[in-house]
């Protein structure tokens, strides 16, 4: 399916940095040529009246909010968090109402989904996911230093009772959504840290479970890439996954950094994600606030360029 820029969002993960309102935020992705965007969790509650207005205008629409939104100042909330799959019932049960409240203001501002980090296991990144990171940085995937991390840390990412407990909370939040008759999908996204969830293989759980429903995956192409190289998985999805695609974070990664802007990194970067972002209903730039104007504006061109037609 072809598409062009008004097709395309940017998300405020760009700029939430840059910006002090909520008009200061949305003039900033509209100076750059986008009519849509993703507010994503770091949006924060004092900025919604000036959103809200522009949003009323018609200057702008909401293709997307990423949970938890707005943002929280709740660290075991947060985007890195165990959120859905808290073995505590209390924490789940927070993180479920913070979950709906996202949900609401997605049905409130016309998005058409909402994108979950889903949950993770509690071991430490300075432990695994740094190092691990460093040596694919230096090009080490090969050394005996990298495949004893590797290993050891296969060993102890046993997310089995963080999955079945983000599979109950999924379960409520699909339930929300039907029963109030919300036209909104939920969309959970593959991680970029060794110890979060889900990896590709995890998505089936997801799907397994939900296909059909108003859940299904965000695909973001930039984890997918850093995942692959600490080896953890690999294209393609299965089917059901590739069917299950709500949405899509879009972005260029190498040597275990992403967010980088799209076709702006040597080689075909996102070619093993063409089908993928061509079936994606919403097509998100993510991008980093390293990136200035003039490079996010040369990476959409390319972008649309290339895989546009």
């Amino acid at each position: 399916m072809s598409f062009t820029k008004e097709n395309l969002a940017l998300s405020t993960m760009w700029n939430f940095r840059k910006a002090h309102s909520g008009e200061e935020l949305l003039d900033q992705i509209l100076a750059l040529g986008f009519t849509q965007v993703e507010l994503n969790y770091q949006v924060r509650r004092e900025w919604l009246p000036g959103i809200e207005r522009y949003l009323e205008q018609g200057k702008i629409a909401v293709s997307s909010i990423h949970n938890v939104f707005p943002k929280t100042m709740d660290e075991r909330f947060n985007t890195d968090s165990i959120l859905l799959g808290y073995q505590d019932e209390t924490l789940r049960a927070q993180a479920i109402a913070l979950s709906k409240q996202s949900i609401d203001y997605a049905v409130r501002y016309g998005a058409k989904a909402v994108v979950f980090h889903p949950t993770e296991v509690p071991l430490d990144p300075e432990k695994y996911d740094v190092p691990l990171k460093k040596l694919v940085a230096a090009h080490q995937t090969q050394s005996d230093q990298f495949l004893t991390l590797q290993r050891e840390m296969l060993a102890e990412r046993r997310t089995e009772p963080y999955l079945n407990q983000m599979l109950k909370s999924i379960e409520e939040l699909s339930e929300y959504v039907v029963r109030n008759r919300l036209p909104v999908k939920l969309g959970m996204e593959n991680r970029s840290m060794c110890h979060q969830a889900p990896i590709f293989a995890e998505f089936d759980l997801i799907m397994e479970r939900f296909q059909g429903g108003p859940v299904g995956i965000w695909l973001d192409t930039g984890h997918g890439i850093m995942m692959q190289e600490l080896g953890l998985q690999r294209l393609p999805l299965s089917a059901a996954a590739a069917e299950g695609i709500v949405g899509m974070h879009i972005h260029d990664a190498v040597d275990g950094l992403d967010h980088y802007a799209p076709c702006t990194l040597p080689g075909a970067v996102l070619a093993p994600y063409r089908d993928y972002i061509e079936r994606s209903p919403i097509k998100v730039l993510e991008l980093s606030g390293r990136l200035d104007a003039e490079t996010i504006r040369k990476g959409t061109e390319l972008f649309v360029a290339q895989y546009g037609q």
